[in-house]
């Protein structure tokens, strides 16, 4: 049989979304989660040690197909490693770090490498500095609702149909979100607030910042130039600019698929932790197809490719190299733009930078 030629969706928005989860927050569907959350009384410390899923990895070892897998990765350039030195002649070194936007205690701990060129580092650039603001990112929401919101006359459940809108009603619902409240939202808006797990949501409630928050946080309390690659406004565009109808049907899908997230999670992180980067997609694949069948799974997964990842890849790489050439720079952005011939890695390499594997 021949393998089925698409990725998950999720480590897709992933790379994207938590940068935005302070603007998700102001939406309905992930303020009645953390509302739910503050009421039921939960300590701040049992928010930060949550943990929901299995790793997916041990059952695909068992069942033979890790083998096939890990040679799919081992084909993707630079598909290993979290952490790159980046260099030039006459300049201090620079880095460049792959982060998972979440707020994982795991996540956050950074790697002996990655602490050293941090802590030795010049200035930071991130993907956006817009995340450090609130009132900036509610701004954004004010005035781009165009990103987040249906056209003019259309609703979610036009854009689902009854046969959709009766599978994603009960998602809504059980997130404490009545279907009303959803009415106006796209479904790429609502499938990045169900897709978020409830551990992390409880964290976000507890004020808990995301990998890439503390470490900007952190170059900011050291007085150190902080840069940004990317507003939130584009990050939003991104994601928006997926056709409706394929964003329903990944919507769809992913409801459907709603108690298999907390395993899809915990795998991500362990092959994150892990450095193992080229292997989430095809890891994830097999549990959490993006549409719903295979036809519609790659045109979903072909866009989302397109737009959150290879076209923000050439952008970022475009937007950095002068900051790069400032020298000394610890530059944290989402670890799935590293990878693949698109990837930042092999984009600065092709710009004329030395770019090695530093973890």
């Amino acid at each position: 049989m021949t393998k089925r030629p698409f990725r998950s969706v999720l480590p897709l928005i992933l790379s994207a979304l938590p940068h935005l989860f302070p603007l998700l927050l102001c939406a309905a569907l992930l303020a009645a989660a953390a509302v739910s959350a503050a009421d039921a009384g939960e300590r701040p410390e049992e928010a930060v040690a949550c943990r929901e899923g299995r790793s997916l990895l041990p059952g695909l070892v068992a069942s033979g197909e890790m083998a096939e897998l890990e040679r799919e990765a081992g084909a993707t350039a630079h598909g290993e490693g979290r952490l790159f030195r980046v260099e030039r002649a006459g300049l201090a070194p620079s880095f460049l770090f792959g982060t998972m936007h979440l707020s994982d205690p795991r996540v956050l701990a950074l790697p002996p490498a990655a602490e050293a060129a941090l802590a030795g580092a010049r200035g930071v650039v991130i993907e956006t500095t817009d995340i450090l603001d609130p009132r900036r990112m509610g701004a954004t929401l004010l005035s781009r609702t165009d990103l987040t919101t249906l056209p003019a006359g259309r609703t979610l459940a036009d854009v689902l149909g009854p046969d959709g809108m009766a599978r994603v009603a009960p998602a809504l619902e059980a997130r404490g979100t009545p279907p009303a409240a959803a009415a106006r939202l796209q479904p790429w808006f609502v499938a990045a607030g169900l897709m978020m797990p409830d551990c992390e949501t409880r964290r976000a409630a507890g004020g808990a910042k995301v990998l890439d928050v503390t470490i900007a946080e952190r170059a900011r309390a050291e007085g150190l130039p902080l840069d940004a690659l990317e507003t939130a406004a584009e990050q939003l565009e991104a994601l928006a600019s997926m056709p409706l109808d394929l964003q329903a049907d990944n919507l769809v899908a992913s409801v459907e698929l709603a108690d298999r997230l907390p395993d899809i999670f915990e795998t991500m992180i362990e092959l994150y932790l892990g450095g193992r980067i080229a292997l989430i997609g095809p890891a994830t694949e097999r549990a959490l197809p993006s549409g719903t069948d295979d036809a519609r799974s790659l045109a979903v997964t072909q866009a989302f490719e397109d737009r959150v990842v290879h076209r923000r890849n050439a952008l970022m790489a475009e937007r950095l190299e002068p900051l790069l050439a400032q020298g000394g720079r610890f530059v944290a952005v989402g670890a799935l733009h590293l990878p693949g011939e698109t990837g930042l890695v092999a984009a600065l390499a092709r710009a004329g930078w030395t770019v090695t594997r530093a973890d």
